[in-house]
């Protein structure tokens, strides 16, 4: 019997299968499939960098898509999610020599879950070579939602003990978040600012790409700059010989930078894109153009609330408890909550995270 040639549709239909998802509402490029394709590679290749990651995934993929840089930026953005959300830990390589600079690698995180207030439960962690835990009647109650894999209230309420029995590690909403305590945007960024004045004074600075506070907060990707005739105090990303470029904030006198501090800070546990976020909010706020979120009506008694610039993972980790990411337009990202829960999380954006209202 002769091989039958497959078109690429069928090809996306039998691979978004191959996921475990539908594949007559998904294909290869969205975000579900995207999220399965880098937890399967997750679970053979790490520990191994972020590029090596996304390398793993679009590679394979170069010939079924339409647009490749579209598909690169997905697996990017997806990734960081994947991260900032727990299902993989991006951890420093303590074991490189310090002349060749500090390698962020990707690990799995260990199989856990965390009980929401409706009884859904969100599920956490990778295990090594793609296996799986979970009992088939498990898996086929579990919901893909965009990088999430949540089962809903009834099934969480069903399965969620047992969960805990086959070994599964039950996180607290707390545990989970990881969330700072509440203070002044002038407070946190006084206390950034010092640690800056006390590091010592730099030299070359390879690479240096930076926040550019007087950019519009509503195109993030827009805000970035190269070092050129800058003065203040940035947000910045610079360049090492191996692995992803480091987040460091930075103060720079006509494009040449002076002083600079690595983040994140050696005593936080946060990655350095979160604590280099939450400086540029703090920026923001204080500049008087602070960052900003939008309200509208959703469908079915819900709210979806529109987000123009990234967020913490302590901020994410919480929406992802209280709401549910959705497909977005002019923004950068959306989450969509019931009604009753808008105002404690549009004032925990208030104070928190610095962030102004729009209408």
């Amino acid at each position: 019997m002769g091989m039958k040639a497959l078109s690429t549709a069928e090809v996306h239909q039998a691979s978004v299968e191959a996921l475990g998802l539908d594949p007559s509402a998904l294909d290869l490029s969205s975000v579900e499939a995207v999220s399965c394709c880098l937890r399967r590679a997750a679970g053979f290749l790490c520990p191994c960098s972020a590029r090596t990651l996304i390398h793993a995934v679009v590679e394979p993929l170069r010939s079924l898509v339409d647009d490749l840089d579209e598909l690169q930026r997905t697996v990017e953005d997806t990734l960081e999610a994947l991260v900032g959300h727990g299902d993989l830990l991006e951890l420093t390589d303590t074991s490189q020599e310090e002349s060749s600079g500090c390698k962020a690698l990707l690990y799995l995180a260990p199989p856990a879950f965390v009980r929401r207030q409706s009884g859904a439960v969100v599920i956490l962690g990778i295990l090594p070579d793609d296996v799986s835990l979970l009992p088939d009647e498990v898996v086929e109650c579990v919901e893909y939602i965009n990088h999430i894999r949540v089962l809903p209230p009834n099934a969480g309420t069903k399965f969620a003990d047992q969960l805990g029995e086959l070994g599964w590690i039950e996180l607290s909403s707390s545990a989970w978040l990881k969330a700072p305590k509440a203070e002044a945007a002038a407070e946190y960024l006084g206390r950034m600012n010092r640690l800056l004045d006390a590091a010592p004074v730099g030299g070359d600075v390879p690479g240096l790409v930076l926040l550019d506070p007087g950019r519009s907060v509503r195109y993030y990707r827009g805000r970035w700059v190269e070092s050129t005739t800058h003065t203040g105090r940035f947000v910045g990303r610079r360049a090492q010989a191996y692995g992803a470029d480091l987040w460091c904030y930075v103060k720079v006198k006509d494009g040449n930078p002076i002083r600079f501090v690595d983040l994140p800070l050696k005593s936080n546990t946060w990655r350095g894109c979160d604590e280099a976020w939450r400086i540029q909010a703090a920026i923001d706020y204080e500049q008087g153009t602070p960052q900003i979120f939008r309200v509208r009506p959703g469908p079915n008694g819900t709210e979806v609330v529109d987000f123009f610039s990234p967020l913490p993972m302590w901020v994410r980790r919480k929406w992802n408890v209280v709401g549910v990411p959705i497909l977005s337009s002019g923004c950068l990202f959306s989450y969509r909550l019931r009604e009753n829960e808008i105002d404690e999380e549009v004032r925990f954006l208030k104070e928190y995270a610095w962030l102004t209202e729009i209408s």
